[in-house]
């Protein structure tokens, strides 16, 4: 017993709860970070900025060596030159607004829409940049159409790309092209990326919380079922230890009385007096057992195997019961005339426990107590029903614990059903008890041809 309670002990010991929660916790927070980190800092505007630049790059260079002859590349820009097929190529870029082209020195010598930009001399920084040989992207909220000067802006758009993209040849600047563009699409994918970015991110997080609950839950409830695991076979350690003492201290006089019961049927040859001794006899060898089952319940004692008709076996545990009870309650069997291969002593102690429960829970009153049988595939149900005050529903999942009782403070040790419960598993079955419809069902369920078979 000792290994037993130290083995669950160890187990229990591994991963207390608070160190569970704690590590829990911590992914958490990690977590949490992460995606406040992703949220926060991952620039998606850089990002679809610069997948647009480069596809952007990509598309102009190709367009620039196809409308052009080494010439325009081999000397500055001019107004004498012709760049009308580069502007026709550029007219189909998405979203277009408007597309300038500067001389070496920042002046505007073609536009592909409004000729008058011409006439206004151009100067900022994304200019300068281009000039110098750098590339220049810029990305303006649209608040006011008017701030864009002779830039026709269509209607809607929010956001306008502005792109300065020197052309260089031997490491000179040639020439610069203004590209402005419509940005708005482009914007709102983002705006739209980073919309389901936060609600993935906080469903994840929703679903990542769910399942860390349910699993400190389960972490919890197993807990629980180990802490009472122990409280359960420290229980039954204490068990075994009243019991040895009980059975060193009632053994020797049980079997003084034994000896003078023998002694007695020798000496008189009367057949009333033998009856009564062999009945003595059977209830000292009961208490026996009783004792025997309680030293070595917390051991899980071997059953001791053989053919017991039922029907036979509960007519003498009845008999003998009829003497126990009060007069006032009646007993009654309904029971299959089989035969069972079991321990016909844990048999035994188990109806008596349920039919002693029975009684004591009908008291003074008129009451019935029943005991029935049937059979279930290769197992056997006995059922002992009685019309007492039945069992409350709540303490139906302690009833068979160690040291629990419902009765009065000196009437009952807890112990008579925990007992009963060891015996039924040794057995290979199961024990259960129900009340319903003014009527209380102690059961056990066993098999017909032993544990093994």
């Amino acid at each position: 017993m000792k290994d037993r309670i130290d083995k669950i002990r160890k187990k229990f010991g591994e991963f207390p709860l608070t160190v569970k929660f704690l590590i829990s916790s911590v992914l958490v927070i990690f977590f949490v970070l992460i995606v406040l980190n992703v949220l926060i800092y991952f620039d998606f505007k850089n990002f679809f900025i610069a997948v647009d630049r480069k596809d952007f790059e990509k598309r102009f260079k190709k367009s620039l060596f196809s409308a052009t002859s080494y010439y325009v590349f081999r000397n500055n820009w001019n107004e004498n030159m012709d760049f009308s097929p580069i502007l026709n190529i550029l007219s189909n870029e998405p979203n277009l607004i408007e597309v300038i082209i500067f001389s070496p020195e920042g002046k505007r010598l073609s536009v592909l829409y409004n000729k008058n930009l011409l006439k206004n001399k151009a100067k900022n920084e994304g200019l300068s940049k281009a000039l110098s040989g750098e590339i220049s992207y810029s990305i303006k909220k649209v608040f006011d159409v008017e701030s864009f000067g002779d830039i026709k802006i269509p209607e809607g758009t929010e956001y306008v790309q502005e792109i300065y993209y020197p052309v260089v040849f031997g490491g000179e600047v040639k020439g610069v092209v203004e590209i402005y563009k419509d940005f708005s699409e482009i914007m709102s994918n983002i705006d739209s990326v980073r919309y389901r970015a936060s609600v993935f991110s906080l469903f994840g997080f929703i679903i990542y919380v769910l399942l860390l609950y349910y699993i400190v839950r389960k972490i919890d409830e197993k807990e629980k079922a180990l802490k009472e695991k122990v409280v359960y076979y420290e229980k039954l350690s204490i068990l075994g230890q009243f019991a040895s003492k009980m059975a060193h201290e009632i053994g020797t006089p049980m079997h003084v009385i034994m000896g003078n019961i023998d002694l007695i049927q020798d000496v008189y040859d009367d057949d009333f007096i033998k009856k009564r001794c062999d009945n003595i006899a059977r209830q000292i060898n009961k208490i026996q057992n009783i004792i025997r089952n309680y030293l070595y319940v917390s051991k899980k004692p071997e059953p001791s195997y053989e053919s017991v008709r039922l029907k036979d076996l509960v007519s003498d545990i009845l008999s003998d019961m009829s003497f126990m009870v009060s007069e006032n309650i009646s007993l009654e069997a309904d029971v299959d005339d089989i035969v069972v291969f079991t321990d016909k002593g844990f048999v035994e102690q188990i109806l008596y426990n349920f039919i002693k429960n029975s009684a004591d829970s009908i008291g003074e009153s008129d009451g019935r107590i029943k005991v029935k049988s049937k059979v279930d595939g290769d197992f056997v149900i006995i059922y002992v029903i009685d019309n007492g005050k039945g069992v409350d529903g709540k303490l139906k999942d302690k009833i068979f614990d160690p040291f629990f009782s419902t009765k009065k403070t000196g009437k009952g040790t807890g112990l008579g059903l925990a007992v009963c419960k060891e015996l039924v598993e040794v057995l290979g079955g199961t024990i259960f008890c129900e009340s319903k419809n003014g009527e209380t069902i102690f059961g056990i369920k066993i098999p017909l041809k032993g544990k093994d078979a």
